[in-house]
């Protein structure tokens, strides 16, 4: 019988399937200090007690199955050191993610921010004052990362006949992407892009890619996006940025400091959608969980190994 540690509350998932396989399940209500070397398995990951049982003395600890896609959070380097697997659940957030950023794109478009003002304060407003609106079949979008996430946003905004350009390491094709650059020339990508997306994962080369020298290549970009990681922006150059009208928009879901500061700039700015790091939730996430975790139990209790999303140590996703 092997053990497990579940670092989530969330009521979705499949014990029992668990259990049938032969697992012993603690929990961080139910788990004690003598309890620590003899976790082999950790689904989720809270630093106060998982770096405990990382480093504890002579203990066992195998596989760590985050309920995240990124992993930069970790102690990759001592997990390496350890030669403890590392899995995530990268595909699992690929809708809910790439509808939320949809809905970033035609909250601006369709000129949410004016409809909803004039609600509030009980006014009609005339068609002819939303002059700016418009639709998505006539913007490019740029979208940095052609993974699981970046590849379904790229599907829905070809169904909306909006124009799909993908940024990845290599600049190899992606699917529903119509060109695709390498990470390096992203200048060329930008270039006549309305809209940029951030999906990448947080590797040293992604740490504030987007910083001045990138937002002071665009010229009145109309929209960026951020769901990926919050320190792949500068947040000072992201406010530069807009102060000066390198971007018209933003929508931020990730930061570089959360919760966001109630002293930070971004709050006070009109043309900003801020959202409390959400674009992932979605009522069945257990269920989706399920699917990448249950499979990989069933194939490291019988080898040790971990056949889906398993992570590259060396690149850090």
């Amino acid at each position: 019988m092997k053990n497990l540690l579940l670092l989530t509350h969330n009521s979705e998932l499949n014990l029992a399937a668990y259990r049938q396989l032969g697992i012993n399940i603690f929990t961080e209500e139910s788990i004690t200090p003598k309890d620590y070397a003899s976790i082999e398995i950790m689904l989720g990951w809270k630093p106060d007690i998982s770096q405990k049982i990382l480093t504890v003395p002579n203990g066992s600890l195998k596989w760590l199955q985050t309920i995240s896609a990124g992993v930069d959070y970790l102690p990759l380097k001592t997990l390496k050191e350890k030669q403890v697997i590392v899995s995530n659940v990268s595909g699992v957030h690929a809708a809910p993610i790439s509808q939320t950023v949809l809905l970033y794109g035609l909250y601006f478009m369709r000129d949410l921010p004016q409809v909803l003002e004039s609600s509030a304060r009980h006014h009609w407003e005339q068609q002819s004052d939303f002059g700016d609106a418009f639709v998505l079949n006539e913007t490019t979008w740029t979208i940095f990362g052609t993974g699981h996430i970046g590849s379904e946003l790229a599907r829905l905004l070809q169904a909306f006949h909006a124009k799909t350009i993908g940024i990845n390491r290599t600049g190899h094709k992606a699917a529903h992407f119509d060109d695709t650059f390498a990470q390096d020339d992203w200048r060329h990508a930008v270039a006549k892009s309305d809209v940029l997306v951030n999906i990448m994962p947080l590797t040293p080369q992604t740490t504030h890619f987007f910083d001045k020298t990138f937002f002071d290549a665009l010229h009145n970009t109309y929209l960026f996006i951020n769901v990926g990681r919050g320190k792949s922006v500068d947040t000072t150059a992201l406010i530069e940025a807009l102060n000066q009208q390198k971007l018209q928009h933003a929508a931020l879901d990730v930061f570089e400091e959360e919760p966001l500061p109630s002293n930070n700039a971004l709050w006070q700015m009109k043309n900003v959608l801020i959202t409390p790091h959400y674009s992932a939730q979605t009522k069945h996430q257990g269920q989706a969980w399920d699917k990448i975790f249950l499979p990989n139990l069933k194939q490291f209790m019988r080898d040790g190994t971990v056949p889906i999303n398993q992570i590259n140590m060396q690149n850090g996703y």
